[in-house]
């Protein structure tokens, strides 16, 4: 088996995170050695389904989701976003894993929210809902992703002309990780600000006019950081890219959902919050990039994203929640 060639280009901004103080933080990874990367091939292979399942749409099941999704709580179809109609004024917000209140809504922070989810009674035919795991890398899915009618990804991925054959071209949602506030746009605070919301800006028209997700309410931090996103781009007039926070209901629905059904974890990925929210608005939905091994069935060796060559970190345990 051939070594795989190692890509050791870092990003301006991670490599920001290489000092001693920010060493352990989740965006911080070390390139793995070719002995670790080899072992974990090696592991991966013992797992992998050998048959293609025959794919094909079960509405029964998809309807079964949805509603199951929705158990106990008040969201409807659609209708799983912080708005001026799910957070009205003097709603108490709590954390997403916690009954912990973290704030009021007053008039300064209901303007912050949209008056009405757009997706509110929506029904699109088809979704895509993409990951971000090595397996897309050289599959040629990106024609089929785009001619979904919406289109979800991960993080802010890199969107590269290299990749595009295997990604696809068009976002309509993408998420974006508040600790990424932090690190890479330095929280937009006053010395480097304007600095900041350049490149924020200059990132985000990688992915056109699509809604930006922000998993704000997991801590007092993250709204923090979330709302001074919101005053940035409304501080410079941009309006190519709303911010969005899924409402508490929707993930502690969410959670309950996936725990009740195998996931041994405190928090779902947030591909799993994706595909929790595309089933409301999507009546069929694609998935792309979630296949959790670093070997495909040709045992063919695989990254961890299509765009490096990571190993899993700690944070995340793909394989259980690919089950």
């Amino acid at each position: 088996m051939a070594a795989l060639q190692i890509d050791r280009k870092i990003h301006p901004w991670k490599r920001r995170l290489m000092g001693k103080k920010r060493k352990n933080h989740s965006y911080y990874k070390w390139v793995p050695g070719e002995l670790a990367a080899m072992k974990k091939f090696k592991a991966d292979q013992k797992g992998i389904p050998t048959v293609a399942p025959g794919w094909v749409y079960n509405k029964t099941a998809a309807d079964l989701f949805r509603k199951q999704i929705k158990h106990g709580n008040h969201i409807k179809n659609g209708d799983f976003l912080t708005t001026q109609e799910t957070a009205p004024l003097d709603f108490i917000l709590k954390r997403y894993q916690s009954e912990t209140t973290l704030m009021n809504v007053s008039r300064e922070i209901l303007h912050r929210f949209p008056k009405t989810s757009p997706f509110k009674a929506k029904v699109i035919k088809t979704c895509s809902v993409v990951g971000n795991g090595g397996i897309l890398k050289g599959s040629g899915c990106g024609k089929e992703i785009d001619a979904s009618g919406f289109i979800f990804r991960c993080n802010m991925a890199p969107m590269n002309k290299v990749y595009l054959k295997d990604i696809g071209k068009s976002t309509s949602l993408i998420t974006l990780n508040p600790d990424m506030i932090r690190w890479k746009y330095n929280s937009f605070k006053n010395k480097t600000k304007s600095e900041n919301v350049a490149a924020f800006v200059r990132d985000l028209s990688t992915y056109g006019n699509s809604y930006l997700w922000i998993p704000a309410f997991f801590s007092q931090d993250y709204v923090e950081v979330t709302f001074a996103a919101h005053q940035a781009l409304r501080e410079i007039n941009h309006t190519n890219n709303e911010i969005i926070i899924p409402h508490p209901d929707f993930i502690k629905s969410a959670q309950s959902y996936w725990s009740q059904n195998g996931l041994n974890r405190k928090r779902a990925t947030t591909g799993l919050y994706l595909v929790s929210a595309a089933i409301q608005i999507c009546e069929e939905m694609h998935l792309y990039g979630y296949w959790p091994f670093h070997s495909d069935r040709n045992y063919r060796r695989l990254t961890e994203h299509y765009f490096d060559n990571a190993l899993p970190g700690k944070s995340h345990s793909v394989p259980d929640v690919f089950k």
